[in-house]
């Protein structure tokens, strides 16, 4: 089972119903549920974690779902695939101690990413896509044991994963029809293994 992490994006539902249209059983919760609730789905057996984006910053929301099962990842307290998506992506890299910073604007609509290093999320993927956006925060500088995957000429980290671990953050929205390639994206990370 798939567990999504909810934290306000207009475009949560999506990544469940792409989920459940690749043939995985998915779950969604609330950033701000209890962790009890967390800890019942995990022993019911989930398989991969993804947190979806949102409209907060890393800065000033209090610690939720999010940033609790990234401290757990981060120190190996679970050991599933994790893939953040625009706000999760900026919370991996700030609980992991990247850095995360304002961006010279913010960005909502379509725009061009250059794919740098393909495989794993990227495997079959062309180098440059068109991907919707939809932010204001942004990382810009990676977390020790991370590496860039994608670029673009606004966002230098579009992209990144962790070197040895099954850890993903993207900046865009794949679950969006807008970008292309996005399902292709969610169902490479979906057959990640651990």
């Amino acid at each position: 089972m798939i567990l999504i992490i909810d934290n306000g994006s207009q475009y949560t539902h999506l990544i469940k119903r792409t989920a459940r249209e690749l043939g995985y059983e998915a779950e969604m919760i609330y950033a701000k549920a209890e962790q009890a609730i967390f800890d019942e789905l995990m022993e019911r057996g989930i398989s991969k974690i993804i947190i979806s984006g949102g409209p907060k910053s890393v800065f000033k929301e209090p610690p939720n779902l999010g940033s609790y099962v990234c401290e757990k990842v981060r120190d190996g307290e679970i050991k599933l695939p994790l893939l953040g998506i625009c706000y999760g992506h900026q919370m991996i890299a700030h609980v992991f101690g990247g850095k995360v910073d304002k961006g010279k604007s913010a960005e909502y609509g379509t725009g061009e990413i250059e794919i740098e290093k393909d495989g794993t999320i990227f495997y079959g993927v062309p180098r440059k896509l068109k991907v919707w956006v939809s932010h204001f925060d942004q990382v810009t500088e990676l977390p020790e044991g991370f590496e860039k995957l994608a670029r673009s000429d606004t966002c230098e980290i579009e992209a990144m994963a962790h070197i040895k671990r099954p850890i993903f953050g993207v900046q865009f929205h794949p679950e969006v029809w807008h970008t292309e390639n996005g399902e292709k994206i969610l169902k490479n990370f979906l057959e990640t293994k651990s």
